[in-house]
């Protein structure tokens, strides 16, 4: 008996003296964690590029309407949906399919108060009715800022991404972004429509 209680002893010493496998279980143990912090930041910097093109896509396409010279009469409805189309490409490589863009003209009277000249929209968003007021965050101050030219650009986008692994992050993230511009020739693009 006493033989098997120091054998046992012994083999429990050397169990506990044995170091070799120490790395394979400390391996096994981090491993999972570290796969994760992988598969999170590839998520996350994903959703910051996606969110980031959003905001470039909006700027864009504000911009582009802004400059729009009223010399040149009316935007043809073709530019604009040339302006819809470029915007697109550039959420290359993300797959377009769920990005909506509205681009609107909204007037400004000596009050402040806002409504819709004109709107258009592509990709399933729907553009904004005529005369409406177009609703303004309290920080944009837009409305005091055009009254000197009596119109300003409302480009919004929205987007609905959803991660190409899922591990980290799921579902659906609706990322959105709006841009305003004021008209690069003044109050004269107040009176532009498309046709």
């Amino acid at each position: 008996m006493r033989r098997q209680i120091r054998a046992t002893g012994k083999l429990i010493g050397r169990f506990v003296d044995a170091t070799g496998g120490v790395a394979i279980v400390e391996f096994a143990l981090v491993v999972p964690l570290l796969l994760l912090l992988y598969a999170g930041s590839i998520e996350a910097s994903s959703l910051y590029t996606v969110d980031r093109r959003v905001t470039v896509i909006a700027g864009t396409m504000g911009d582009l309407v802004a400059r729009w010279d009223p010399g040149q009469g009316n935007i043809p409805q073709g530019t604009i949906d040339d302006y819809f189309t470029a915007s697109e490409i550039i959420m290359t490589p993300y797959d377009p399919a769920g990005l909506g863009q509205v681009v609107s003209l909204v007037s400004v009277d000596a009050d402040g108060d806002t409504a819709v000249l004109w709107s258009e929209a592509s990709g399933g968003a729907t553009a904004r009715a005529e005369g409406a007021s177009f609703p303004l965050a309290a920080s944009t101050q837009m409305n005091e800022v055009s009254r000197g030219t009596g119109c300003f650009v409302a480009s919004e986008t929205t987007y609905g991404y959803t991660p190409a692994i899922g591990v980290v992050f799921q579902g659906v993230f609706a990322l959105s972004h709006t841009s305003y511009f004021l008209p690069r020739f003044g109050s004269e693009l107040c009176a532009i429509d498309v046709s």
